[in-house]
């Protein structure tokens, strides 16, 4: 039996359980290129150790939902973290590219699925205005790891070599066990009964307009910096010749901007709502994505003309990417794990897309990064305005 956690500890431990895969993409892009080099691998096949880590949270997300419907959020929480830990493990020892690119597929198939149960555990735990605080709160850790885990991760890579890195991951994965068997409770409302047929939940949910509202707006959102995350680490050490604490402090400044959004999120949502949040974030991320594809055509090596209008998409992604996740939960009652892993497997999958359009345009330039942020804002917007007078479902319509 667990005792009652206060809600400054369920924040601490939700927000290392949520952050753990972003954490574990942002820590090793400073290393990049010298992995690349001690693995005799080129630049393209290190990038499929980030899109491939998108393909396999994308599959985690589809997967973990419906068992943690069925058998409970707290044991698949666990064992997708202790998943993790041994993938993190094979991950430090690898000694060849497939054989990393493997290991961190497995590696977020494990950790992402602290991404969709611990959503579902604010929604099965807390009122919705306290959710919209909480989710505002882990949408700001979300955006600290880009600032911190980069700049960790360069001094590990510079101090003590790159699978000092993944060390430091392996670490966090067994931090995370440890606090899921020790403090967690189970959170599934002991009323709730799982859907029977999952694939027909699936097909149900795919044919609503609200969910997909949140699930394709998410998605677009989220590749409107995919590109810069994907791109920016070879691009500003090779092209802009910035060492990698260098290059971590430039990526830090950039998605500051998302957690100046995820604050004014948690400041503003609760009184406002999350639709008109999106509608703000909508504007910005169409200004952010506009500037960034003409300053950078006008401007291709000046710093300023990229990292700025990427401060303001950040800004906007910050604002989004929580109001979709409060949004979408609501209606779905005992099927909200379900819900939760179909809407972030959207999300990876368009992810995972973009990154493997962004790995195939790859030439060096920002010319692939420019366009392909300018197409995802372009998405983002058109979703977001098209579907803006579709409203919630009934409950009832999902059990």
């Amino acid at each position: 039996m667990h005792k009652p956690l206060p809600l400054w500890a369920w924040s601490a431990i939700l927000l290392l359980l949520v952050c753990l895969s972003r954490i574990s993409i942002d820590i090793y892009l400073p290393s990049l290129p010298a992995m690349a080099d001690a693995l005799h691998a080129s630049d393209a096949q290190l990038q499929l150790t980030l899109s491939l880590f998108m393909a396999g949270s994308a599959a985690s997300m589809l997967v973990c939902g419906p068992l943690a419907d069925r058998h409970g959020r707290r044991p698949v929480l666990l064992a997708g973290m202790a998943i993790y830990l041994l993938a993190s493990i094979v991950c430090a020892c690898a000694t060849s590219a497939p054989v990393l690119i493997a290991a961190r597929v497995l590696q977020a198939f494990g950790g992402c699925s602290g991404t969709i149960i611990c959503r579902v555990m604010v929604r099965d735990r807390f009122d919705p205005a306290t959710q919209a605080r909480m989710l505002g709160r882990i949408s700001m850790g979300m955006g600290l790891s880009p600032i911190v885990a980069p700049l960790l991760g360069s001094v590990l890579e510079v101090t003590l070599g790159w699978r000092a890195v993944f060390m430091v991951l392996c670490a966090l994965g067994f931090l995370s066990v440890l606090l899921i068997a020790r403090y967690l409770p189970e959170t599934k409302p002991a009323n709730a009964v799982p859907h029977g047929n999952v694939l027909r939940l699936y097909r149900r949910l795919l044919g609503d307009a609200y969910f997909l509202r949140y699930a394709l707006a998410i998605g677009f959102v989220y590749c409107t910096y995919f590109p810069f995350i994907a791109e920016s680490s070879v691009l500003l050490q090779r092209g802009w010749q910035l060492s990698p604490g260098a290059y971590a402090l430039v990526f830090g400044l950039t998605v500051s901007g998302y957690m100046t959004g995820s604050k004014l999120f948690q400041k503003w949502g609760p009184r406002h709502g999350a639709d008109r949040m999106l509608g703000l974030a909508v504007a910005l991320n169409l200004a952010g994505a506009a500037s960034l594809l003409v300053l950078g055509n006008l401007a291709p090596w000046n710093l300023a003309s990229l990292v700025v209008p990427m401060m303001v998409v950040m800004l906007s992604v910050g604002m989004a990417i929580p109001a979709c996740q409060l949004a979408v939960l609501q209606p779905y009652g005992a099927q909200a794990g379900s819900a939760s892993g179909l809407f972030f497997f959207i999300q990876m999958a368009i992810t995972s897309a973009c990154g493997a359009l962004i790995a195939a345009l790859s030439d060096g330039s920002a010319q692939p990064m420019l366009w392909v942020t300018a197409g995802a804002s372009a998405a983002f917007a058109a979703v977001c305005l098209l579907s803006a007078r579709v409203r919630a479902p009934q409950a009832s319509m999902f059990t």
